[in-house]
This record gives structure tokens, C-alpha cells and sequence, in this order.
């Protein structure tokens, strides 16, 4: 019995921090803000061994990469989620990202991307992404900024236990926001509208929130929320996922 809620709780944990983004992956909040030239970036690795009832593995890593260059930016990102449970893989996760992005001017910022990933809990077995078009600013302010987007993105996937692979184009269209509200509160937002060329019956919709409530110079809030509506999901998939997480921080 212990070992089965363990396994629950394992496979609920994972599923709520990475099914929304497994699937349309916002780059939005890893960008950088920033335009002076050179590089700029992380890397953020972990590996956990947890042994009581039975052994679990944990291992991820995360990395953001950004290069400026006059008008030039290049992004590089990097994200593998791991976790095993005894015999039994709860997540086996990952993406890699690229994009270059040329201002063309205060306004106008033309952007190509590729992109990989995989997650068989999703029964993604293999995606892969190739997509240009304009970047639009819509405002830009000390306390706010808004950005919009439509590009054309080319999608391959190939979808576990099935036959046919999916070759299909689609409009990469998002709209994105991040405000401070009274210098102690910070919002950001995500919305994604992914409809297939051929099909307008098969979108997706996408939309990833965040709220920080700096309660003190050691103390934050921090509350998100992630929604994933996909209207072709493999079988057994539900349409609609999502998740909502609050938590604090606390700074030393």
C-alpha cells in the first residue's frame, strides 16, 4: 500500500509541473531582458536518489543560453526531466529550443525558431518544429510590456503506438504580457493559438499565468497557472489539461 501511494503522489507531482509545457512550450518567461551585447545565461542541473519502500531516481536539467548582437539575438534552451520509481518510469521528458530573433525596428522584430522534444507519458514519442515570422511590441514600459506574434510553424510528430506519423502546418500565434502592479506585484502571461492550415477544426490553445506578491525583501508569493486545450490529443489523452500551484520563496 505505501508503495503504491508513494507512486501516486510521485505521478501526480511530475504530472503537474511538466504536462502543460510538454506539449506547447513558452519561451516567453526564459527570455532574457536585456540588450546589451555578449552572452548571458544558466544552467541548472539535478540529480535525487530517494531509497525507503523502494528506489527513486530523479535527474533534470535546465539550461538558458542568450547571445546579443547589435540587432541580432540568439536563444538557446535546454530542458530533460527524469523520474523513476522502482521499475516504472513516471517521466521521461525533455525539449531543446532555438531562436534567432533580427530587430528590424522599435516595433518590428522578425523571429525563426526549431524546436525537439519527447514525452511518452503524453505519448509523444518525437516532435519536432520549424517556424518564422514577425514579433510585433505592442507597448513598452517601465511597468509593462506587451508583445504579440503570428509565425508559421512546420510540425512533425510522431505519436507512440500508432502508425501514421502527423506532418502538419500550423499558425504559432501568441500574445504576451508582464506587468508590475503597485511596484510589489508582478504578473506575467502567455496565450497561445496554434491552428492547423489544413484543418481549422485542430488547434490548440495554450495559456501560461504567473503572479509574484513580494511581501517583503526575503519573502515572496508566488502563485501559476497552466492550460493546455488541445482538440487532436492521442488516445486516452484528455483535451483539457491544467494546473494551478502557489507557493513561497524566501530569500537569505
Amino acid at each position: 500500500m505505501l508503495r503504491l501511494i508513494s507512486k501516486f503522489f510521485i505521478a501526480c507531482f511530475f504530472f503537474l509541473s511538466v504536462t502543460i509545457n510538454a506539449q506547447v512550450i513558452n519561451i516567453e518567461n526564459k527570455r532574457f531582458l536585456n540588450d546589451t551585447n555578449g552572452w548571458i545565461g544558466n544552467v541548472d542541473f539535478n540529480f535525487n536518489i530517494y531509497n525507503n519502500t523502494q528506489q527513486v531516481l530523479q535527474f533534470s536539467n535546465a539550461m538558458r543560453v542568450q547571445y546579443q548582437k547589435n540587432k541580432s539575438r540568439f536563444i538557446l534552451l535546454n530542458d530533460l526531466n527524469f523520474i523513476k520509481a522502482g521499475n516504472t518510469d513516471f517521466a521521461n521528458a525533455g525539449y531543446q529550443h532555438f531562436r534567432y530573433n533580427y530587430k528590424v525596428s522599435k516595433w518590428l522584430t522578425m523571429e525563426a525558431f526549431t524546436q525537439t522534444q519527447y514525452n511518452p507519458v503524453l505519448k509523444l514519442d518525437f516532435r519536432y518544429l520549424l517556424g518564422a515570422g514577425p514579433r510585433f511590441k505592442l507597448l513598452k514600459k517601465e511597468n509593462a510590456r506587451i508583445y504579440a506574434a503570428a509565425l508559421y510553424m512546420y510540425e512533425y510528430d510522431d505519436i507512440m503506438n500508432d502508425n501514421v506519423n502527423l506532418y502538419e502546418h500550423r499558425i504559432s500565434a501568441y500574445l504576451t504580457g508582464s506587468f508590475t502592479i503597485l511596484k510589489s506585484v508582478d504578473f506575467t502571461t502567455t496565450t497561445f493559438y496554434q491552428p492547423n492550415l489544413e484543418n481549422t477544426s485542430d488547434y490548440r490553445i495554450a495559456n501560461d499565468s504567473g503572479l509574484e506578491i513580494h511581501i517583503n525583501k526575503h519573502l515572496n508569493f508566488k502563485s501559476t497557472f497552466n492550460m493546455l486545450y488541445d482538440t487532436r490529443q492521442p488516445v486516452d489523452i484528455p483535451d483539457l489539461v491544467y494546473s494551478f500551484k502557489n507557493g513561497l520563496s524566501i530569500k537569505f
